[in-house]
């Protein structure tokens, strides 16, 4: 895994971060790690990070070497610790956006590309340990089950899954249940 040191970083894109400058308010991403190594249950922190590794369809390269330390600090975390969560499910996230299991940007280099791959069947076995140990609500199942689809290789079964929102109230009992398209 690369280190939070390593002098490549500012050249690792991600949103609003580009050729080693970024917008005012753009984190940048080995800080944000070094901060959450030292606290990993602050889920505000992580929370205003990951947008910028992961988002709108797209991982930026910083998040693929971001990936290995995110299983790091969910391996570190119980698994009935939402955090936990939170960081196994961005794992699952850029894996949907690169689409085929294991792809990545074409320029990034080779010791980073691997160190996401080996990193990738660890972030499943958490995940299933997590599913199996700790509670969780229907979105949260939903989340966490995407993130195992994608790292299953499925992404377009992630995809749906990440995706399917759209509930509405049962007429008879009002219980929430999925509204299909007509």
């Amino acid at each position: 895994m690369i280190s939070l040191d390593d002098p490549r970083w500012p050249a690792l894109d991600h949103r609003n971060w580009s050729e080693g400058r970024g917008a005012p308010d753009a984190p940048f991403v080995p800080d944000e790690l070094r901060q959450l190594m030292a606290d990993p249950t602050n889920g505000e922190r992580f929370s205003d990070l990951w947008p910028y590794l992961c988002s709108e369809g797209t991982a930026w390269p910083a998040a693929y070497a971001a990936v290995p330390h995110l299983v790091t600090l969910a391996r570190g975390l119980p698994a009935v610790r939402s955090e936990r969560d939170d960081y196994l499910y961005v794992v699952g996230l850029v894996a949907i956006c690169s689409g085929e299991l294991g792809e990545v940007p074409a320029d990034l280099p080779d010791d980073i590309a691997d160190a996401y791959r080996q990193a990738l069947p660890e972030a499943l076995a958490l995940l299933a340990e997590t599913l199996a140990t700790a509670e969780h609500d229907q979105i949260s199942t939903r989340y966490l089950l995407a993130a195992v689809a994608a790292l299953k290789g499925h992404p377009e079964y992630a995809e749906i899954l990440n995706e399917l929102d759209v509930y509405a109230e049962c007429q008879s009992c009002g219980e929430p249940m999925l509204e299909l398209p007509e």
